[in-house]
């Protein structure tokens, strides 16, 4: 049996035994709906990851990130455990890294510019604290 057809399966199995119910399914929405209620959402435009997905060099390769929200842009360089970033437009603002490990805070310079650790080894996001509140989408560190 392949895989393909072992977790067609499965889900079927799942889905007759141990059905999930209609109303967690309505709440389990609600609740992504409303996570970033009062913020805006900026979006992966970029990925260097998904453009190049094989390192060039050897070595901790770096990797891009662009987030684009409805009146900022993000840019990020992933490397070596940190990210180093910009706000385009430039400005002095906080902004919370969020991730599986311990997060951090930290202010951007004049230029618009921050660094921060890298916060675990998992997802992380950015939480922009402007108004209104900019939100990044969630995107796996490595």
């Amino acid at each position: 049996m392949d895989d393909e057809t072992l977790e067609t399966e499965l889900r079927r199995a799942a889905d007759l035994f141990d059905p999930v119910p209609s109303g967690l399914l309505r709440a389990a929405e609600s609740a992504f709906t409303l996570r970033t209620l009062g913020s805006e959402l900026a979006e992966l435009t970029f990925d260097s990851l998904a453009e190049q997905p094989l390192p060039v060099r050897a070595g901790d390769p770096s990797r891009l990130l662009t987030f684009t929200g409805p009146t900022v842009t993000v840019e990020i360089e992933v490397v070596g455990g940190r990210l180093i970033g910009r706000l385009i437009p430039a400005r002095t603002v906080q902004i919370d890294v969020r991730g599986t490990g311990d997060g951090s805070t930290v202010i951007t310079d004049e230029l618009g510019r921050f660094t921060a650790p890298l916060p675990g080894t998992g997802a992380f996001s950015l939480r922009c604290r402007l108004k209104p509140e900019l939100v990044t989408d969630w995107v796996s560190a490595r």
